[in-house]
């Protein structure tokens, strides 16, 4: 139970910083800056899809 509430708790991050790099993209913000926020954003995307692939394989 508590590998889903990290799932969820995850998802709802990944969804909050997916709104917030658009926002950066559209606004005059520095390259930089975006590229660093979306490398954080993929490591958080990795990490769910480590914890949910883990999952699937110990529900084997």
């Amino acid at each position: 139970m508590g590998e889903s509430n990290s799932l969820e708790e995850i998802k709802i991050e990944i969804e909050d910083k997916r709104i917030k790099l658009n926002e950066l993209v559209i606004s005059d913000i520095n390259k930089d800056d975006v590229l660093k926020f979306s490398i954080e954003l993929d490591r958080l995307i990795g990490k769910y899809y480590d914890i949910e692939l883990n999952k699937k394989r110990a529900d084997r």
